[in-house]
């Protein structure tokens, strides 16, 4: 008995805190449990409550009849329970309609989210051998191209030394972080090198002047061994974010060397601060996104540059520069190991999926406008994520590595 609070509280603390909406039809899922509990669900909103408990389900927790008692006799206890909710739901809804909103609907499914956990043991077994299940996150992985034209993969040199150039080693530290530290033997020379980050991977960077750079799937950055001169300059294709350490001129106590990040479509010089360049090829738009500090963004193309203050975003795309007021917890949850969404449409959360887990995604009929709002963790198996995803009202099929969307 005591498992049913416990999976209760977490239930309605994922209804409330999770938001999923499915724009493209107008219902959240707390219109669709109401509807459900009444008897008015159609089978599509069916389908998707299905889906929400599938989700849930997943999340194994052991069962121990020492603590928790027989488990077919709070089987039992619990469908019981749930019919006669269900029950009083539909008997009260001819009478009087409710004075409050729903919450009270969310009350009711406490009972049905704390049965899933031993409901669908069998549903456990067959979706364990589905082929999705072998579409894995990404994980730690790139290669770094040297200027001498070596090409050295860093998933499998782990607490190695990799090289010793101009005046530097590089190495890694520990899995999935490459470092550059400067020797007494340093000289002016820039080599320039290339670490790139395949579809399914990230990595971190930390270069030689003390930057740390986290690099999203499907990145690369050229950057020299070792800078030299009155600027540090960077080129970035795809996603990264950085934390830039400040850097006097030599022989100067108050003169900083400018940090600068090129992309095919803007400049972003800063001296030392912390913030996010989403620059993908394939995307709307160049987001810039300051989380402190002070940068400067100069695009391509004639637009006036902005300065950026903390908590705001550039915004860069066809014959348009706008800087909007955001929450920075979106755009930099990969870097924390979260996918973030807030009615974030669903074509741009599938490119994300694209990259991290190295799928490729199709369209099969018109998906319209659908939307997302939610979080959930990176590491997670793509089945899970799909499934969170199903809740807009699309459907998801797998095929080796290819998931197609239809509506």
């Amino acid at each position: 008995k005591k498992i049913v609070p416990v999976f209760g509280g977490w239930c309605f603390f994922f209804v409330h805190t999770i938001t999923i909406r499915a724009m493209k039809k107008g219902k959240s899922i707390q219109d669709i449990i109401k509807k459900y509990l009444r008897g008015r669900a159609t089978k599509d909103e069916e389908r998707q409550l299905f889906s929400f408990y599938r989700f849930i389900e997943r999340r194994q927790v052991d069962w121990d009849d020492t603590e928790h008692g027989n488990k077919a006799d709070v089987e039992n206890n619990i469908l019981v329970k749930i019919n006669d909710r269900i029950g009083e739901r539909r008997q009260a809804s001819k009478h009087s309609p409710s004075p409050f909103k729903w919450w009270k609907a969310v009350a009711a499914i406490i009972f049905l989210c704390g049965t899933i956990y031993f409901l669908l043991d069998r549903e456990r077994v067959g979706t364990e051998s589905k082929p999705e299940m072998a579409i894995r996150p990404g994980s730690d992985k790139a290669y770094l191209q040297l200027a001498d034209g070596r090409i050295v993969y860093l998933d499998s040199s782990a607490n190695e030394d990799i090289s010793s150039i101009s005046g530097l080693t590089v190495h890694m530290v520990e899995k999935g972080e490459l470092v550059y530290t400067e020797t007494d033997n340093a000289n002016n020379k820039e080599e320039m090198n290339t670490i790139t980050v395949p579809k399914g991977g990230q990595f971190k960077v930390t270069l030689a002047d003390g930057t740390s750079v986290w690099l999203n799937a499907s990145s690369s950055l050229t950057y020299p061994a070792r800078f030299s001169g009155r600027e540090r300059r960077v080129k970035l294709t795809g996603e990264a974010y950085f934390d830039v350490s400040k850097r006097r001129q030599e022989g100067s106590a108050s003169e900083s060397i400018p940090f600068i990040v090129e992309t095919d479509k803007q400049l972003v010089e800063v001296l030392g601060t912390v913030f996010n360049i989403n620059a993908y090829a394939d995307e709307s738009a160049v987001r810039t996104t300051l989380v402190s500090g002070s940068v400067k963004v100069t695009p391509a193309g004639g637009h006036s540059p902005k300065i950026l203050k903390p908590g705001q975003q550039s915004i860069l795309a066809k014959g348009t520069f706008d800087v909007e007021q955001v929450h920075t917890e979106q755009p930099v949850a990969w870097r924390h190991g979260d996918f973030t969404f807030d009615e974030m449409p669903l074509e741009e959360i599938m490119r994300q999926l694209a990259r991290w887990y190295d799928i490729e995604v199709t369209y099969q009929g018109e998906v319209g406008k659908v939307e997302f709002g939610g979080s959930i963790s990176r590491s997670k198996n793509i089945r899970e994520v799909l499934d969170v995803l199903e809740l807009t009202g699309v459907q998801f099929t797998v095929k080796g590595r290819r998931i197609m969307v239809t509506p």
